[in-house]
C-alpha cells in the first residue's frame, strides 16, 4: 500500500514538473544568466560612481579649505578622473530605469550644454544664481536641485557639467580649457557662495549616485533590481535599448554628428574641460563592457559572466564577427579623435579630426544597427524612440 501511495503521488510531481522542463531551453537559460550578469555589473559600475563622485568631493572640499592654483588643479584632476566609471554607465539608460525613469535623477547629473551665466554671469562677476543675493539668501544642495532646468532646458544647476563650469570656468582658449582662477574662491566678488556653491553640487552627485546604486543592490526584495531579474524576457530587451540608442542616437547622433555638422564649441559634450574625448571613449567602453558581459572595477577587480555576444552566438552566429569588430572600432576610433574636440570638429572634411570623429560616428552607427538586427533575432521590438528622461 505504502508503495502504491508513493507511485500516485510520483505522477502528479512528474505531471507538474514537466511544463517547466519544457520551458527551459538554452536560449531562454541563456538570457537570464546574461541579464543576472548585467545586474552585477550595473551594480559595481554604479558602486565605483559613488566612490569616485565622493573622492570628487574630498577633493573639492580640500580646495575650498586651502585654495590655490595646485589645489584646484588637484580638484580638476579627480574630475576627470571621476567621470570616467559614469560615463560607461550610461549605457544603463533610454530604457527608464533607476537613473532615468520619471522620478529618475539623471536630469540632475548630465544634463548639457549648459547656459553659464544661469550659475555665474562670469568668473568672478556678480550674477547668476550665485550672484542672486536677495532672491537665494542661502546656497544650499536643496535650492540648487530646484533651480535646475527651471523655465529652460539650458537652465542647468547641477551635475557634472556644473561642477565642471565652476572648476574651469568658461573655455575661451584655441589650445586648451577653461583658466578659471582660484581667486574666484578667495578674493573674487562672491567667493564664499561659489565655494558653497560647488560643495552642493557635489553633494548632491553623491546622494543621486547612491540612490541609483542602491536600486540595483543584490537581493534587495522590492527594488529595480529584484524586478529586472525575475522579469529577465522583458529585460534583455530593456539591455539591448540601452545600448541601441547609446551608440546610435546618443553617442553618434547628438554627441558626434551635431559638434561634426555645426562645428561649434557650444556643441561639445565637456566643453569646459576640454574632454570631450574621454566622454566618446568612455561611452564606447560602457558598450564594449555589455556586449562582452565584463567590467573592470576601479578597484582592479572584473565582474565577468555572459553577456550580450553570447546572445548572438546561440541566436545568430554570422552576427558575432560583424558586432565584434563594430564594437571594438567604435573604442578604438574614439580613442584616434584628437585634443581637444572643439579644434577637431574644426578644418575640412578629409581633415585629420573630421575624419577621425566621423569614423567614430560611422562605427558607433553601425554597432547600433547591428545589434537592432540581434533584437530581431530574438523576436525583440526596439522601441523607435527611447524610454526616460533623456535630455542628458
Amino acid at each position: 500500500m505504502k508503495l502504491l501511495l508513493l507511485s500516485l503521488l510520483a505522477v502528479p510531481l512528474t505531471l507538474a514538473l514537466s511544463p517547466l522542463q519544457a520551458a527551459a531551453t538554452p536560449e531562454k537559460d541563456l538570457k537570464k544568466q546574461v541579464v543576472l550578469n548585467y545586474g552585477n555589473i550595473v551594480h559595481a559600475n554604479y558602486s565605483d560612481c559613488v566612490t569616485a563622485a565622493t573622492e570628487l568631493r574630498d577633493s573639492i572640499q580640500a580646495f575650498l579649505k586651502k585654495p590655490s592654483a595646485d589645489s584646484l588643479a588637484a580638484a580638476r584632476k579627480v574630475w576627470v578622473k571621476a567621470r570616467q566609471p559614469y560615463l560607461q554607465s550610461e549605457a544603463y539608460r533610454y530604457y527608464a530605469g533607476p537613473v532615468d525613469d520619471a522620478d529618475g535623477p539623471e536630469p540632475l547629473l548630465n544634463s548639457w550644454p549648459l547656459d553659464e551665466v544661469y550659475i555665474d554671469v562670469a568668473e568672478g562677476g556678480d550674477g547668476g544664481i550665485i550672484g542672486n543675493v536677495k532672491g537665494y539668501p542661502q546656497i544650499t544642495p536643496e535650492l540648487i536641485e530646484e533651480l535646475n532646468l527651471r523655465d529652460g532646458e539650458k537652465n542647468i544647476s547641477c551635475g557634472w557639467h556644473a561642477i565642471e563650469f565652476l572648476l574651469w570656468g568658461q573655455d575661451k582658449s584655441v589650445t586648451g580649457p577653461g583658466d578659471r582662477p582660484f581667486t574666484d574662491y578667495t578674493t573674487a566678488p562672491n567667493a564664499k557662495r561659489r565655494g558653497e556653491y560647488l560643495q552642493a553640487c557635489a553633494e548632491l552627485m553623491i546622494k543621486h549616485l547612491t540612490d541609483v546604486r542602491d536600486q540595483w543592490a543584490p537581493d534587495q526584495l522590492g527594488n529595480y533590481r529584484n524586478i529586472f531579474e525575475e522579469g529577465y524576457e522583458n529585460s534583455v530587451e530593456r539591455i539591448l535599448t540601452g545600448m541601441i540608442f547609446l551608440s546610435g542616437n546618443e553617442l553618434a547622433g547628438e554627441r558626434l554628428q551635431v559638434a561634426w555638422d555645426t562645428q561649434e564649441q557650444e556643441d561639445e559634450h565637456s566643453c569646459f574641460s576640454d574632454t570631450t574625448h574621454q566622454d566618446t571613449i568612455f561611452d564606447a567602453i560602457g558598450l564594449q563592457n555589455i556586449y562582452r558581459g565584463s567590467y573592470l572595477q576601479l578597484n582592479g577587480q572584473a565582474v565577468a559572466g555572459p553577456g550580450v555576444r553570447d546572445l548572438a552566438k546561440l541566436v545568430k552566429a554570422d552576427l558575432v564577427p560583424l558586432l565584434d569588430a563594430k564594437v571594438d572600432a567604435t573604442v578604438e576610433n574614439a580613442k584616434k579623435i584628437p585634443v581637444p574636440f572643439d579644434q577637431a570638429i574644426l578644418g575640412p572634411i578629409d581633415g585629420p579630426g573630421r575624419k577621425a570623429i566621423m569614423a567614430t560616428i560611422a562605427a558607433a552607427e553601425d554597432e547600433s544597427a547591428l545589434l537592432r538586427r540581434l533584437a530581431r533575432a530574438l523576436k525583440i521590438d526596439i522601441p523607435e524612440e527611447a524610454a526616460g528622461d533623456v535630455a542628458g
